[in-house]
């Protein structure tokens, strides 16, 4: 039975479904009013179509008909690539602070330098608290010393994210409060904030959403959660999920003994997830024909 305004669009096949509101009226006033409509619609864009390029929208109507969730829009889609690569992914509490970093290093061309996988920075301390910056400044030596080896030996080296607008707030923020300039407690090894700017702005920091934006469309968006899937990868947690993330932090940071334990490293799964799915995108994109 059709029960919902969801349910009613989704018989109707309405082309609300994969466009805007403001998209509407022009689809409309051209006759296009289905999702199949639209998908069979020809190059020329309607009359005071607004927003998305208008390919696009064909483009998500074609991969709604078909079942598809995410489809390329460039022929050839690509992200870059280093001989070595760093996935990194931070937990935050709300505001109050950045308590993980965790790093997830992969050796392409199969020369030694350290052991390949996942790497966690934790501070478990009550945030706010200056252990925050000393867990940052490991992550950060950690990081430059991978680096600089890299160079050194004369390798390419990229460092990766998924939605650099998280990652590069807390970098900055942590550098401005802790850093040698900072306003809070100085704590040894917390980069400048210069520092910190010369390397997000970089080509060896990528964001990974910013190449599938680039050069994807999607039927349900294109967040890590959506976009792993498809490239074959899935979290350990059922419940895996940002939100979720903050309920499990302070659940652990209330707990003791056995629980508490056991809240941490439900957290360091989850996290450790997240960075090895944003490899699994780059990878995916890189198999690509």
């Amino acid at each position: 039975p059709v029960t919902g305004c969801r349910d009613r669009l989704v018989v109707a096949d309405d082309v609300s479904l994969v466009v805007g509101g403001g998209q509407v009226g022009p689809l409309h006033a051209v006759g296009i009013r289905t999702v199949a409509e639209l998908a069979d619609a020809g190059p020329d864009r309607p009359a005071d179509w607004n927003g998305e390029p208008f390919a696009d929208a064909v483009l998500r109507a074609r991969a709604h008909r078909d079942g598809e969730v995410v489809v390329p829009k460039v022929a050839r889609p690509s992200i870059p690539r280093a001989d070595i690569e760093v996935d990194v992914d931070l937990e935050s509490h709300l505001d109050d602070g950045a308590y993980l970093w965790g790093t997830l290093l992969t050796l392409r061309d199969g020369r030694p330098l350290e052991e390949e996988g996942y790497r966690p920075f934790a501070t478990w301390a009550r945030l706010p608290d200056p252990d925050e910056g000393r867990s940052f400044a490991e992550f950060w030596r950690w990081l430059t010393a991978i680096r600089d080896r890299a160079a050194g030996q004369g390798r390419t080296f990229r460092a990766y994210c998924y939605s650099k607008s998280a990652e590069n707030g807390w970098m900055l923020s942590t550098a401005s409060r802790f850093g040698p300039e900072g306003t809070r407690a100085v704590v040894k090894g917390v980069p400048s904030v210069a520092e910190v700017r010369r390397f997000l702005s970089s080509p060896q920091w990528v964001d990974v959403h910013e190449a599938v934006t680039g050069q994807f469309v999607s039927t349900s968006g294109l967040g890590l959660k959506v976009v792993a899937p498809v490239a074959g990868f899935t979290w350990r947690d059922p419940e895996a999920g940002g939100e979720a993330s903050i309920g499990w932090y302070r659940d652990a940071q209330a707990a003791r003994g056995v629980e508490r334990d056991s809240g941490r490293a439900r957290i360091l799964a989850y996290n450790e997830d997240d960075v090895r799915a944003t490899r699994a995108v780059r990878e995916w994109i890189s198999r690509m024909p």
